[in-house]
């Protein structure tokens, strides 16, 4: 079966998001710096887009419900547009802190809503395939994102930020012209939605993808975004340089690996590649710990970054299966997790390294991932049939209740 087009559309976007960022973020630090602050401060600058997102994901989960998913995400998109442009002309640090908070509300606007499109673009057996393109989206624009910045810079230290904000309102162009309007009876049907937080808890499959997406936010996106620059630095007495070719290599890998994870999120399973996917991340995670050469870093890096594409893409497949696009509570909750690990994970590690070692920093964060690996297996296994099989039930666009649900088999 064919990927829907809007599939290929969001991925699009999301890749103009992803090269936007990649110029912006690592000039953001030094940008702030240039106003004469402290480091704590400047930490500040990169974590409040983080902190405002999480508080304002409630809020975006509301109007999502009563605007739509496109327009919500478009909006997303336009708001943290036009904060980044502000900071680029901003004049004092505290505006920087300003706008760069506001932006975390744009991402939290965009994040659930973009999601919500996704989910209910894709019919339930290509929603592995599906959530693999549109990653595949934000980690080639992250690839490419970087190596343009260093041109982009020697133009002015200012022209990142009016980069990013070029393509955010692109990619709002691009969802507002190939993008269908939200019709007026799926808007009265998220208003009148009585699927709350409190009934998809109940769901077994919920609660193991919030608590793997937690694992994957502590573990992933903070844990070894801080650990794996000071092992290259401090402990392999190596230039910062070395740190981001590691992360580079890694991307890559995973850029490959997507196809082949979505596939089998679509053809094993949810469970089978959660399971697959998560005791892989925890084993390489004490790999980390054990490490000591640039090599096998790098080696680490690469089955870590497979390992984490088979957990990401299949997480958010079962979350599709789980949660109506309706059920905006849902999609909120499943984002606010991932931040929570991804604020908490480095907090939480480097208070190990200061009283115990790094080692133990990169095994409290395995024994995270190992909870959703168990959580996972509790689930049911889901069986993919094509569209039109005996295994599913009516039109996956339409239909009585089930329709287009992978076969359980319990």
């Amino acid at each position: 079966m064919r990927l829907p087009m809007d599939v290929w559309i969001l991925a699009t976007v999301g890749f103009l998001i992803a090269i936007g960022f990649g110029v912006m973020s690592p000039i953001l630090p030094i940008y702030a710096r240039t106003f004469g602050v402290s480091s704590f401060l400047i930490g500040l600058v990169v974590s409040s887009l983080s902190i405002l997102r999480l508080t304002t994901m409630p809020v975006s989960s509301w109007l999502l419900r009563f605007i739509g998913p496109r327009e919500v995400a478009i909006a997303g998109c336009a708001l943290i547009g036009f904060t980044t442009f502000m900071i680029g002309v901003s004049n004092s640090y505290w505006g920087i802190v300003l706008w760069r908070g506001l932006s975390g509300f744009g991402s939290a606007l965009y994040g659930v809503s973009a999601m919500a499109l996704l989910f209910a673009a894709a019919p339930s057996q290509v929603r592995g395939r599906s959530n693999a393109i549109y990653g595949g989206g934000f980690v080639l624009g992250g690839m490419a994102g970087p190596a343009l910045g260093g041109l982009i810079v020697g133009i002015s230290i200012h022209a990142p930020f009016f980069f990013y904000a070029v393509t955010l309102v692109l990619a709002a162009v691009v969802m507002a012209v190939l993008l269908p309007r939200t019709p007026v009876g799926r808007r009265q049907q998220m208003r009148e939605a009585t699927i709350g937080l409190v009934d998809l808890v109940k769901d077994r499959r919920f609660r193991a993808a919030i608590v793997v997406n937690f694992g994957n936010g502590w573990q992933s996106n903070g844990v070894r975004a801080m650990l794996v620059p000071l092992f290259v630095t401090g402990a392999l007495h190596l230039p910062t340089l070395w740190a981001g070719i590691a992360f580079t290599i890694a991307a890559v890998v995973q850029a490959c690996c997507l196809p082949l994870t979505g596939w089998g999120t679509d053809r094993l399973g949810r469970r089978f590649m959660l399971v697959t996917g998560g005791c892989a991340t925890a084993a390489i995670s004490i790999g980390f710990a054990l490490t000591g050469s640039y090599l096998a870093l790098v080696i680490l890096m690469c089955l870590y970054a497979a390992g984490a594409s088979a957990s990401s893409s299949s997480a958010q497949a079962m979350l599709a299966d789980t949660v109506p696009v309706t059920a905006s509570s849902g999609l909120a909750a499943y984002q606010m997790a991932g931040d929570i690990g991804q604020i908490l994970g480095p907090l939480v590690a480097g208070a190990t390294m200061d009283i115990v070692s790094i080692r133990w920093a990169w095994t409290f964060g395995a024994a995270i991932i190992l909870v959703g690996v168990v959580l996972s297996s509790l689930t049911a296994k889901t069986i993919q049939p094509p569209v039109g099989s005996p295994g599913v039930i009516g039109d996956p666009h339409g239909g009585p209740p089930g329709a287009g649900q992978p076969v359980r088999e319990d």
